[in-house]
């Protein structure tokens, strides 16, 4: 009879233990879905539409304005860089509909900086990326810019980055150290021009 009493309990608790694996599974597995997915899916409905957009001719001051609306669409978590693509140009299909169209003429954004560059200047943002998060890791571990003392231009010192390992090679264009909590900019700050004192 105890024999028969430990099979019953064996394949109860057997039960017992599979239909919990069960439900912890399902509970898993229908996790409500984010804010993120939930962009994700409209975006996918954005590029359908997108085709339909005609071709047209856009300056970067309107892809700047477009794009700051697109990124104050965004659900709290998602940032403009969606919208930026490998080789970092602007992925137009997301905003084609705050544009009206599909820019006739390629453009690009850096993913550290968000600025925005022509054909002309494609190989700048890529550069720039790398510069900025070698400058964000320097400042991070040594708490001071990688910059020459006393230089009025504050350019990234690239020999510093490279001598310590935080970039590998330079890149050709020249980057400098902002006064925005270290933020790196391509564009040479202006001389400040002495006042004349014959006048």
């Amino acid at each position: 009879m105890e024999h028969w009493f430990t099979i019953i309990f064996t394949f109860l608790g057997t039960g017992i233990g599979g239909f919990t694996g069960y439900i912890i599974i399902q509970k898993h597995y229908n996790k409500p879905v984010n804010k993120t997915t939930e962009f994700k899916n409209d975006s996918q409905i954005n590029l359908q539409e997108a085709q339909n957009y005609p071709m047209i001719d856009v300056n970067i001051d309107q892809v700047r304005k477009a794009v700051r609306q697109f990124s104050d669409n965004l659900p709290k978590g998602v940032y403009r860089t969606i919208i930026v693509q490998d080789d970092n140009s602007i992925d137009f299909k997301q905003i084609a509909k705050i544009l009206g169209g599909i820019p006739s003429k390629k453009f690009y954004m850096s993913k550290e900086t968000y600025d925005l560059f022509e054909e002309n200047e494609k190989k700048i943002p890529a550069e720039m990326d790398m510069v900025q998060k070698a400058v964000d890791l320097y400042v991070k571990e040594r708490k001071e810019y990688p910059m020459l003392r006393f230089d009025p231009e504050r350019r990234v010192n690239y020999y510093q980055l490279i001598q310590e390992n935080y970039l590998k090679s330079a890149p050709e264009t020249q980057f400098y150290i902002t006064k925005l909590d270290g933020m790196i900019t391509h564009i040479r700050p202006k001389k400040k021009k002495l006042e004349n004192s014959s006048q």
